[in-house]
């Protein structure tokens, strides 16, 4: 019962009814509480004849855990039922051993996972443990951005441990695909739940938020006036797009979003929205960077609008946005000089072609850069933070 109750209330989040998703999830966590589910000693005896029934139970917990923080991002009064406890059940193994059905090792506890920054040799968890920890920075970060009143040092705390979380991962955890082009579907999770936890922390700090005219409170977030910070707001607008360009990175790796969980919606939403913000901030020749940035965003949501309606909502409101700010700037773009296109060679065929009102043939030699001078502003994109002091997190290797 409680895992039906806590698929069906993820369902309906993502069918956009918020108060009946609210209803559903309540029931399923006071069944678990009554069961006994957050105590370390409850999967292992419930179910002492089978390890897998036994990790089953410890997982279903953990996911209310992590949907607990998920659906508090969008509520204005947030009452965590599941984080608000002592972390005592065993943590998750890794998917591949729970998939296998074969016997699952015993597990581990969240304080060891705490102290493997302290370990003389590096451990490695499951993906499932990074998750979990990366849930809990988001769930710090929203209870951060309620207060009222607070102390810049509350702010680099998490800020401190958004930075923490990518340098202590394991070198196997920094990919989220392998060399077979498999998913970690936690670390994938994962990473994307760090970029959004940032994207959350650095907008309202940021000289972005002023930038969109009546942005939907759905998937921008809100915070007290009292912003104190260790930051100007620059470095907060830097972070926060740097946050968004993470995101996207990821989503580019694995675009099919009806494969993930629907919370990475609103994080796309977001992503989109800061990546319209800065456009409007940067000068036009970075322009087709966020551009880009924003139609793979809105590509993903459209085709995931067709099986949840806030997709739909978030899709609708993405594009609203982005057509009232980005028309101007495609309609000047598309209509630059064709002078911008200069062949790197000419010949008496492409003189002979000029004259007759025929563009000149541009070809490219063999171990050519494909970034010469002459071919960069018709057929590469200028970049934007490519080398970013700001950006913590490793590109992507998935030669």
């Amino acid at each position: 019962m409680v895992q039906a109750w806590l698929i069906y209330s993820i369902a309906l989040y993502a069918r956009g009814e918020q108060e009946k998703a609210q209803e559903a999830f309540s029931h399923s966590t006071e069944i678990a509480f009554e069961l006994g589910m957050n105590r370390w000693e409850f999967a292992s005896t419930s179910q002492s004849d089978s390890s897998t029934e036994a990790e089953s139970i410890r997982r279903t917990w953990w996911e209310l855990y992590i949907t607990d923080i998920f659906m508090a991002v969008q509520l204005k009064n947030i009452t965590f039922r599941c984080s608000g406890v002592t972390p005592e059940v065993g943590l998750p193994c890794e998917d591949s051993v729970y998939a296998a059905g074969s016997d699952v090792p015993a597990p581990r506890r969240m304080l060891d996972f705490k102290r493997r920054v302290f370990a003389e040799e590096e451990t490695v968890f499951s993906s499932f443990s990074y998750r979990i920890e990366a849930a809990t920075i988001l769930c710090r970060v929203l209870v951060l951005n309620r207060l009222r009143d607070y102390h810049r040092d509350h702010l680099q705390a998490i800020e401190n441990a958004l930075v923490s979380w990518v340098n202590h991962l394991p070198p196997k955890k920094l990919d989220i695909v392998d060399s077979y082009g498999n998913v970690d579907e936690m670390m994938f999770q994962a990473h994307l739940t760090i970029s959004y936890a940032a994207m959350l922390l650095h907008l309202p700090r940021s000289d972005l938020q002023p930038l969109l005219a009546q942005p939907d409170d759905r998937f921008w977030p809100s915070a007290t006036c009292h912003l104190s910070s260790t930051f100007t707001r620059l470095v907060h607008s830097i972070k926060a797009t740097e946050a968004s360009r993470r995101i996207s990175d990821s989503i580019s790796v694995c675009p099919n979003i009806q494969k993930h969980s629907p919370f990475v919606i609103s994080a796309l939403a977001l992503c989109g929205m800061i990546q319209l913000a800065t456009s409007i901030s940067h000068s036009e020749e970075c322009f087709d960077h966020h551009c880009n940035r924003v139609t793979l965003i809105l590509g993903c949501l459209k085709s995931t609008k067709r099986t949840w309606n806030s997709a739909e909502s978030a899709y609708h409101c993405l594009r609203s946005s982005a057509a009232d700010i980005l028309s101007d700037s495609i309609e000047r773009w598309n209509a630059g000089p064709l002078e911008k296109i200069v062949p790197s060679q000419s010949t008496p065929n492409d003189l002979e072609r000029t004259a007759q009102g025929a563009p000149a043939v541009t070809t490219i030699a063999e171990g050519q850069s494909l970034l010469a001078p002459e071919l960069a502003p018709a057929f590469i994109d200028p970049t934007c933070y490519n080398a970013s002091f700001f950006n913590c997190l490793a590109e992507f290797d998935i030669n």
